[in-house]
């Protein structure tokens, strides 16, 4: 490896949204930051939690250079690159290299339905050799659910014998702890990270590197002291709360849900702003919601 791979609470950084549509690049950049002072290792820009398909090629690029001018060190952001056409996630890649994040979040192509492993195999080392630059350390995110595509651990171990300096480390948030052990087994030198919060302890306790989170957003200090925590006992306090947290967001759309907590943490309507398709959530719903989160924190003690 020409880099040591990541490791810790990397929040999934929410996209804010001005009353006109477009992309807040000052509350953005606010935000992330605010997140690593609160105790994340990192931040991932535009990934799913970040509305990133929903966001242009320029927009994500202005969200990049916005947040690194406010100060953030390349090496705590791993932005999501992916996209729908292949020549605009290597366009994004290329950009985040140049901007020195070598570290990228790369999805699978997700438009196209029942892939092959030689498809998704394929696309990968189509955006490698296209990018074609040795800093480049590319975190696998498998996310079947949203993508409708499944990186399997055949294609996973293909990459990594194809691109042993390159493939740094897979973001899974499938939740299944028998594929991220398979992977553990199989390419047991690079990171393996969960979307699932709950998993954080029991993935770490196992070699896991951490949890790429969405809950981050919101409770950081708590994902923090989770992992800082490992190994934690199954009764855990803290980690029942990420558990009930985790249960409640999850009962609704993640993104609107996670933006309404924030709206009333920071008492900022305007963060429940989201690009349709996607839709805030309503008024009895976000009730439920916000006294199930306050609930959670209790429980854990924060």
């Amino acid at each position: 490896m020409t880099n040591q791979p990541l490791r810790g609470i990397f929040a999934a950084v929410l996209t804010p949204i001005l009353e006109n549509g477009t992309l807040d690049l000052a509350s953005l950049s606010a935000h992330a930051k605010g997140l690593l002072e609160r105790g994340c290792h990192g931040v991932s820009l535009f990934g799913t939690t970040g509305e990133g398909p929903g966001f242009t090629t320029e927009e994500r690029m202005q969200g990049l250079e916005a947040a690194l001018s406010a100060g953030i060190s390349a090496d705590k952001i791993l932005p999501a690159t992916g996209c729908v056409a292949l020549p605009d996630t290597i366009k994004l890649t290329k950009h985040a290299l140049e901007h020195g994040c070598n570290n990228i979040l790369l999805m699978p192509p997700f438009f196209f339905k029942s892939l092959t492993d030689d498809q998704v195999f394929a696309f990968f080392s189509k955006v490698i050799t296209e990018v074609n630059d040795s800093a480049l350390q590319v975190y696998l995110y498998n996310f079947p659910a949203v993508t409708g595509v499944l990186i399997s651990p055949n294609v996973i171990a293909r990459l990594v014998e194809a691109f042993p300096t390159t493939i740094a480390g897979v973001k899974d948030s499938s939740g299944e702890w028998d594929y991220m052990m398979e992977i553990r087994n199989r390419c047991p030198d690079i990171a393996v990270f969960t979307g699932w919060e709950a998993l954080v302890p029991k993935l770490l306790a196992a070699g896991g590197a951490g949890n790429i989170s969405g809950v981050a957003n919101v409770a950081p200090e708590l994902l923090r002291d989770l992992f800082d925590r490992v190994p934690a006992a199954t009764d855990d306090k803290v980690l029942n709360g990420v558990e009930h947290i985790v249960a409640a967001v999850t009962s609704s759309p993640v993104t609107p849900a996670l933006k309404a907590i924030l709206a009333d943490q920071t008492q900022q309507a305007e963060w429940e702003a989201i690009r349709v398709p996607n839709l805030p959530i309503d008024d009895e719903e976000k009730k439920k919601l916000l006294s199930a989160f306050a609930h959670g924190k209790s429980m854990a003690g924060f």
